[in-house]
This record gives C-alpha cells, structure tokens and sequence, in this order.
C-alpha cells in the first residue's frame, strides 16, 4: 500500500500502475471487480508484476476469495461466465497491492487484490440504480469494416440498503444485483451469406449441407452457424451484520450469494480431432449447438471476531468456507463431435464440443485465520496463523461422445452413406472403472500458516517491517491411482537421466518460508517526500487444476480408441459412440501420464522494490518506482517420454532434429517415445528461471473537489520459459521452441506488456443547496501494445511428435529453403516451388520483424501488436432532493466506451491475427534439408501475399454507450 502520503501506515509497494487501477473503478460506468483485472479490450486477465492472473489472490474483507481450481483466465470467482461474485456497489473501497511486504498478505505472487465491503451505521442508507445498453447504442464502423451488434443488449438492476437493528449496537447491510446480456455469438459469417460480418471461406451452402445430413441421418439438430446470440446471466446477493458485542469485542457475519451461467462457442483445442480452429476464424466455422454453458456459482460465509484484550493486545479471528460449482449443461443432447478439414486445416465442425461431455467442477476452501497484534512502545509485533482446506471433485471426460474427423467434405459425406473408409480418425474415450462410473478426479490440499512481525518505528520519519512466513503444504490427503504398467518402466528426465514414475504417489510435504523487511522514510519529516520499498519472498497458490491433472491422467480411469484412416472401418459414423465400448473395459494399449514431481514446489518469487513519492507544488504528487520480480519456484513441464534429438538438419536451418523426423509418419508415435506403450508423460515440475522488472513515473493531481487526474507510464520486460494453462500435456505442447520443449530458453512472457500509458481526468462541481446538485466529468486513457505473439511451422517440423511448436526460421531469401512442387490427385501442379518461395518472400517482406530477422529464428513471443489507444468518458449530474433534513440524490449518467472511435472510425481499433503459420513442414528431402509448403488455405492478397495480423472489426472495436440512473437516499 501507498504510505504516508496518502495517510496509510503500511509499508512497501503501491505501485502508481495500481493505485491507477483503484482510482479509475468509480469514474466509467458500473465496472465491476473484474474490470479492473483486465489489461485490454480483448479480455486478457491482468498481468501483475508479469505472473499469470491466476497466480492473483482475491480477498473479501481480508477473507479468500478466490478461484482455487484455475480454469478461468483470472483467479476470482465468477470469471469463468465474465462475471463477478459481488457487485461493485457492495465495495466501499478495492486495494491492491503488488508488493507489500507485510507478512499477513501471501497467496500470491502477481498482486493481492482486496475489496472492503460498505456496512451499516446509524443512518438508513441506501441506492437503487438501472443501467442499460443495446445495439442501438454501439458503433458499426471499424476502420472500413462494418461491425453490427446484432441483437445485444445488456441491462444491470441493483439495490443496496444499509442500517442499524439497534442503534450503536446492531447494524445489517444488503446488496443484490442482476445481470441479464445477450451479445452475437460470433463475428464472422459465411461466404455467400446475407448477414452482416467478417466473411470466412467456409461455403454458406457446405454448412447447410452438413447441417441437413445430420438432421436427416440422426435427427441431430445442429443450430445457426451465424447469427445467433449468446447470453450470460448473473444473479448477486450479499448481506452484511456488524454487531458491536461490547466496547472490546466487535462480530461481522458475511453472506455472499452468485448464480451465472454463460454460452460459450465449441473449443479450438486441437488435442482431440482436428488440426486448427473450429470457430472464431476466418477458414472455419461451427454452429450454435456445439457450444455449451459453463456456469459459475459461488456461496462464501465468513465470520470475523475483532477483540480488544488489552490497551496493548489486540487479536483479530476470521472463519470462513466458500464453496463453488462449475458444471457445465449441454446445448443439445450427447452426439459425436464433427471435425471437417479442407487443405490440411479446420473447415466446419459439428456436434457436441469433446470436452463438455460429462464434464463437472465442484471446490470448496475452508480458512481460518488469527492475527494478535502486541502494540509496544516503538513496536508493533504480530504474530498469526492460518489454516486452508481446499477440496475440488472434478470429472473431465474428454472425447466421451465419440470424435470424427474427415480430411474433405466428400469424406464426410462417404461415411454419411455407410462407406467409413472416408473417416480419417475416430476417438473416443470410456470408463475402465468399475460398473463405468464416472472417472472422479478428488483433489484435497492442506496449507498451514505461522508468522511473526516486528513494525519498528526507528525515529519519527524512519520505519522498518521485518518478518517471516512459514508454510507447510500437505497434499497426502489425495488419494491416486497406481499404474503397475510400467512400474518397471524407465523414463527420462530434463537432464536425460532415468527417472522412475510412481502415479500411487503425490509431492512430498512442502515447507516453505517467506522473509521480509520493508522500510519507509519521510525523509523531511514533514510528509513531502518519502522513500519506500523492501524485498521479500511471496508465495502463491497454484491454480489446483495443475495437480488434479496427476489424478485424471493415470493411464488408468479410462479406456481410449483411436483408429486412422482404414482402421476406422470398424468404427462407422454414428449418433451414440457407446456402443463401441467394449463389454469387458480394458484399459487402452497406450496411454497418457499427467505426473507432479515429488519435490514440486508451491509458486514463489522473490520481489524487490524501490520507490520514491514527492509532493510537488500545486498539489501534485510524482512517484518514481522500480520493482524487479525473481521466480523462485516457477511452474515448469516437460515430457519425460520424449527421445532427445538424434542429429542436427543441414541447410541454412540446422535446428536439432528428433527421430520422428527420421521415420514414415506411421512409424513416427514410437520412434520418439522412451517407453512405447506411453504417448507422453508430461511433469509438473518447478524451475527459478524468469523474472519481471518494471519502472513506473506518475505525475497526480488527488484533489476530491473540482479538477483532478493522474497520468502515468510503466516500461517493463518479463520473461520465462513458458505459459501453463489447464491441461499437463497441452501446458507442454504449448510452449514454442527452437530445439524441442524439453529444451527451452528463457524468452519474452505471454504476459509481457513493454510499455504502458494510462491517464485520468475528472472534474466535479457542486451548485449548492439552493440549485441543488452536482456535475462530473471523468475520462480515462489507456496506451499499450495489446499482445504478444510467436510465428510457428504448422505440422511436426522437428519430428519431436508435437505439431505447431517449432519456431520458424527466416531465411535469408525465401530460395535458401526446398520447396517441392504442390499437386493434386491427377498429379497436375497445383502451386510451384518457385511460387511458393515467392509467395513467402512477399510475406516476410510485408511484416517488419520477420524482415529484420533474416537468417535468424523467430523468438517466442518475439512479435508484438502496435500500440493501441482507447479512451473512455463518463458524465453524471446529480439532482438533490431535500426530505427532511436528509439530502437524497437522483444521479443519470452516461458512459462512453472507447469514445475516440465515436469521433472517427480509424481511432481505437484493436488488431486480429491473420497468419503467424505461414509455413507446412511435409517432412525432409534426403534426410537431411526440412521441406516446407506454403500454406495457401486463408484468404490472399491481390498480390498472392498474407498478412501477419490486421485491423479486428469486433464489438470492442467500437463505441458504446450506457446509459445508468440512480436513486441514493440519505
């Protein structure tokens, strides 16, 4: 938290990027907690200190709070719907903290995010307000491009009401909000079609076709593939009691209440079926029933007892247990998913999404926590404990309604009429359990807590905070599977040493410690300039879904088919797959292994920081900050049944090469496998490899009444090996690479954003009592380079069994590489070598860091988008209305979303990747040079060329308004 300054006494880190933050949430419109964890339009959870926002720790009045299992893009409860589980208008005050270096903050190694909920006092207060905003209400032009809200519409009631029960004694509050937005399901339409939108190449009269076959052949109905509107629903309560049991005692009880459920589009995860997207591009398509809804519901109570023991001892005691459930329903009844290609890539995809198939989410946390604070002469000592209980019942089915996959229309078509030679690939995954029940993944996880804290007040203007945090995680409560296949089996580790695997068998009981020293120091004494800062060990909770995965992959819960190409005669297309599992489930001849390393380690980093606040004159206050995070334990996977490379490439590219490369694709599974009957054993291990290091100057005008504002700038640099999501394998697959994924270099973050610009500007006049009411204007400022992004090979380049990893090499002319002619089945030339090096050529031409890194490799995350600008604008008038001696307040306000593209249509538009892939691997010439081929399946150039990335023509690539009117009494 901010110091002196600001009248705190914490000590440490407020970054002038947060306190930005905190400032902004009451000035544009009925933002939510959630809004202020994003960094950008396109919905990227906020990168605090450059760590992964589910590594965030939300709390509630100091209470937890958050999403212990991972799956959202951020860590708080109700992300996984864009939700929020408590409304804005239940907060008197949000604080965050990136580095405060007080021992009681810990659970995160990003920031920790605090909301202070309102209570209730001696006065009945209270608000009611609506806001609301439409189609009509948004903008239809992104640069050239034309953007229609079809049918959205988003309406926010709320009402808040506080007071007393019994007057110095009892007090209650009450909040509850609903949200009711229907938005288009997808921007882009088919080629042929009527409707407004970005058009793809997917032929309008294909996805009627396949629609059709469907419905006549199973009577399976698929829904729109255009425009067709999703909807979220959120539904919030919370009810507050203070009770001041005595001058010494004081009891809070909170409740908290969320329903949301949210439509969500079929999943591009290409780890069942296909190779690419199914939706949300411009070469494919899908329809409205292969989506599902997620739901995000969440119950929290806590207690907390405030006691005054002496004049020196004061102890503060929460309890509290939040349960949540993220189930998801299906949009239609269970049928096989539907995976169409046309040249090589994702074309039309229907049926059921192959990870919603009974695919269920419960978890709950029990906490409870106990600070004594001993208040000495020049000392505040604290000590305290704390205890987690987390809890997660998880089934993920994957693949359990059957997959399809079909390299052509006509294909598909085939095994419509019963010929299943066209089935290119069929998967399907069942129970091995007894009497089929569901594969149940239990996850149970102990965290106990003892700290101790010396505030030491040196002098007047000099403070110091020294303390320590001791954590014992305790997984043993977890009960796992043990495979016996290969209990003699022998992997290999990252320094390709045997390694034995035991999936009976959870990490080792991990204790872990957390020193910290802060100081501040005002340096006149008279609260005009202060120095602040401290280093210290964090430790965050890991989204748990990281360690469930050991207990659902064990090669044993469940049976898996996959056939290819004539294999899959015995497995014809049909509407219910479970017919084709066996009468006695046996488990599968190859299976995958999601393992954590015994000496796993909880996240931590080591965060450093320095910061200086002047007060300047005319009421301006200016920071300088620098903040430098160094990763302890880092979440690191690696594949320990992957070969080492065997040999390296000739030609310009001489990357090393795996044997995958040196075998017919047939043969290609074995060859790079250490153990045969295994596809991949990935392993969550840790590594202190990364860091984050910021500077941040802000200039602030703090003023309450009248003209007010902040500007300010943050350049920083983050980087580590790679980005875990939710899945072991996909983790691991996912990470980019020149010389294969278990051989990664430090390289720029997912969450990397170099150079960052916000700004504020309010002013507030008041007319007095006699004209009665108030004036705000308020508008805000956003500068940043949105995203980051890795030009890739499509395909299996290295032959290491992993497609779309390796990282493209740029040749010094697109020549230096062999390409082969491109024929089609009558053996005609369909795209010439030499056009194919021209075509590339012209593309690393066109895209300014591929040009200047000829003869190099692409880095990971080595590309950025430009810069993009938003502003946003609020505007509020205020009507007073005397009743009695109590001023009540009609407020209208309006809202002005990314208003510069209101005043021209050029301003505010975000980018949209086109291709980073321009290249196929089809294997090697002569063992030796990799061959590609230019990938001619997206939309090109009149010149024959692709872009990289474009202008976006998205809902949030245009203004918007909303409008809001409130009523607050007394």
């Amino acid at each position: 938290g901010r110091s002196d300054l600001i009248s705190s006494n914490r000590t440490g880190a407020s970054s002038t990027f947060n306190k930005a933050i905190v400032t902004s949430v009451p000035t544009i419109g009925s933002r939510t907690i959630q809004d202020i964890t994003k960094y950008n339009p396109n919905g990227n959870g906020r990168s605090f200190g450059g760590q992964d926002s589910r590594l965030n720790n939300f709390t509630i009045d100091g209470s937890v709070f958050n999403n212990g299992f991972g799956l959202g893009s951020d860590a708080q409860a109700g992300g996984r719907t864009g939700s929020t589980a408590i409304s804005l208008d239940a907060i008197e005050e949000v604080q965050v903290n990136i580095a405060p270096f007080d021992v009681r903050q810990t659970g995160f190694v990003g920031a920790g995010v605090n909301a202070v909920t309102r209570s209730g006092d001696n006065e009945f207060r209270g608000s009611v307000f609506y806001n609301w905003r439409n189609a009509n209400l948004y903008g239809n032009k992104a640069r050239d491009v034309s953007v229609v809200a079809t049918q959205f519409n988003e309406k926010v009631i709320g009402a808040r009401i506080g007071g007393p029960i019994i007057k110095n004694k009892l007090f209650f509050f009450l909040n509850g909000e609903f949200v009711r937005k229907t938005e288009p399901g997808t921007p882009w339409v088919a080629a042929g079609s009527t409707n407004p939108g970005q058009v793809t190449r997917v032929a309008k009269a294909d996805l009627e076709e396949v629609s059709k076959l469907l419905g006549d052949k199973f009577g399976y109905v698929t829904g729109p593939y255009e425009a067709f509107n999703n909807e979220t629903t959120s539904d919030k309560f919370l009810a507050r009691i203070d009770y001041n049991i005595n001058d010494k005692n004081k009891l809070t009880l909170r409740y908290t209440y969320h329903e949301s459920q949210a439509d969500i589009l079929i999943s591009n995860s290409n780890s069942l079926g296909l190779v690419g997207n199914r939706t949300n591009n411009i070469n494919s398509m899908a329809y409205q029933n292969s989506g599902y809804i997620i739901g995000d519901n969440t119950r929290s109570y806590v207690a907390e007892l405030n006691s005054t023991l002496s004049q020196k001892v004061h102890n503060d005691f929460i309890i509290g247990y939040d349960s949540q459930n993220e189930d998801r329903q299906y949009k239609s009844p269970i049928f096989p998913t539907i995976d169409i290609l046309k040249d090589g890539a994702g074309y039309i995809s229907a049926g059921m999404d192959p990870f919603t198939p009974n695919n269920l989410l419960d978890y709950s946390t029990f906490h409870v926590t106990d600070n004594v604070n001993f208040y000495l002469t020049r000392h505040t000592v604290t000590a305290g404990v704390n205890y987690d209980r987390f809890k997660s019942n998880n089934s993920f089915f994957p693949g359990s309604n059957g997959v399809y996959s079909f390299n052509s229309l006509d294909d598909f078509r085939k095994a419509i009429n019963g010929d299943s030679a066209g089935i290119a690939r069929f998967q399907y995954r069942y129970s091995a359990l007894e009497g089929a029940a569901l594969p149940l993944q239990v996850l149970n996880v102990s965290k106990y807590d003892a700290y101790v804290q010396d505030e030491y007040q040196v002098s007047r203007n000099f403070r110091i905070t020294l303390g320590v945090r001791a954590s014992l995680i305790d997984l043993s409560d977890t009960k796992v599977l043990q495979n016996n296949v290969i209990a003699d089996s022998t992997f290999r580790d990252l320094n390709n040493q045997p390694l034995k695997i035991n999936t009976g068998t959870v990490p080792d009981n991990q204790l872990l410690f957390e020193p910290r020293f802060g100081f501040n120091w005002d340096v006149s004494g008279k609260r005009k300039t202060q120095v602040r800062g401290g280093v210290g060990v964090f430790t965050g909770r890991p989204p748990y879904v990281w360690i469930s995965n050991q207990v659902g992959n064990n090669g044993v819960l469940t049976g898996f088919i996959e056939a290819n190409n004539t294999n899959t005669k015995v497995y014809p297309l049909v509407g219910d797959a479970t017919q084709f599992t066996p009468a006695t489930p046996t488990l599968p001849s190859t299976f995958e292994i999601a393992y954590t390393a015994n000496d796993y380690k909880f996240p931590q980093v080591l965060k450093a920081n320095l910061a200086v606040d002047q007060k300047l004159p005319l009421g301006l206050v200016g920071t300088v900050e620098f903040l430098y995070n160094q990763n302890v334990n880092a979440a690191r996977y690696y594949n320990a049944n992957l070969e080492p490379s065997t040999a390296r490439f000739a030609g310009p590219d001489n990357r090393p090469r795996f044997p995958g490369s040196l075998v017919a694709p047939a043969g290609v599974n074995n060859a790079v496998r250490v153990v045969n009957n295994v596809s991949s054993a990935a392993i969550l291990t840790t590594t202190d490899k990364g860091y984050y290091a910021s500077a941040t100057v802000k200039l602030e005008y703090p003023a309450k009444k009248g003209l007010n504002g902040l500007v300010a700038y943050t350049y920083s640099q983050t980087k580590d090996l790679m980005n875990s999501g939710s899945i072991a394998l996909g983790s691991f697959t996912g990470a980019r690479s020149v010389n294969g994924n278990n051989s990664l270099d430090l390289s720029l973050s997912d969450q990397d954003i170099p150079h960052r610009v916000i700004g504020l500007l309010g002013y507030r006049a008041e007319f007095g009592e006699k004209r009665g009411g108030a004036v705000q204007f308020t508008i805000g400022y956003e500068g940043i380079q949105t995203g980051r992004y890795s030009y890739t090979y499509n395909g299996d380049m290295n032959g290491d069994g992993i497609s779309g990893n390796d990282l493209l090499f740029v040749p010094t002319n697109a020549t230096d590489l062999v390409f082969q002619d491109v024929t089609n089945a009558a053996g005609v030339v369909t795209l010439s070598a030499a056009q194919q090096a021209t075509n590339f050529e012209n593309y690393i031409k066109q895209d300014p860091y591929l040009d200047s890194h000829r003869g190099q490799y692409t880095e990971r995350n080595g590309a950025i988008f430009p810069w993009l600008s938003r502003f946003d604008l609020s505007a509020s008038r205020d009507f007073w209305i005397n009743i009695g001696k109590k001023r009540n307040t009609i407020q209208f306000r309006v809202d002005v979303l990314n208003i510069g593209n209101m005043l021209n249509s050029d301003w505010g538009v975000g980018r949209r990747i086109i291709a980073t892939t321009p290249l196929v691997s089809r294997g090697v010439v002569s063992q030796a040079d990799p061959t590609p081929r230019y990938q001619t399946f997206s939309a090109l150039n009149a010149d024959a060329t692709r872009k990289t990335i474009d202008y976006g023509a998205r809902i949030t690539d245009v203004w918007s308004l909303q409008f809001g009117v409130r009523y607050i009494f007394n």
